[in-house]
């Protein structure tokens, strides 16, 4: 099996995020072990010699209320370009073990921009079958040859 179709999408867009403004995604984890959030953001109208001011990674075992920075997950920005398709992408691969409940990446671009945060998450407890499941609205090739245990020939 490959283990992309068993993960859930969990996406957050916000458009036109100031240079002191912050934009700020929880993330619900709930059974699973891994999860993988990138954080793009969009191609920036002035040069910067750090795409994000802040970038980091927080945990509570409450949604919307108690988070604290993770230990090692917060992210020193480069230079962002100013041409293309992105500003910048950054990755965090986060070991669930030992983590909380809920993650919330907090960003604050080093020029205003688009940001988008999407995390996939990893080896459920319960895997995904439907697109709903996923988090995502369809999924090609169709759902049940993901699990051909459950096909009749």
């Amino acid at each position: 099996m490959n283990h992309l179709e068993g993960t859930k999408t969990v996406a957050k867009v916000s458009v036109a995020v100031a240079t002191s403004g912050t934009h700020s995604h929880e993330i619900d984890t709930y059974g699973a072990d891994y999860a993988s959030i990138d954080v793009v953001f969009s191609t920036f109208t002035a040069a910067t010699t750090s795409y994000a001011s802040v970038l980091k990674l927080q945990q509570s075992n409450t949604s919307g209320s108690g988070q604290a920075d993770v230990s090692g997950f917060t992210i020193t920005a480069g230079a962002g370009a100013t041409t293309g398709s992105t500003g910048a992408v950054a990755r965090f691969n986060v070991d669930m073990r030992g983590k909380s409940r809920y993650l919330t990446v907090v960003a604050t671009p080093g020029n205003a921009s688009t940001i988008a945060t999407v995390a996939r998450l990893g080896k459920q407890e319960d895997m995904p079958i439907t697109a709903a499941d996923m988090g995502v609205n369809n999924v090609a090739p169709a759902v049940p040859t993901l699990n051909k245990q459950f096909q009749t020939y």
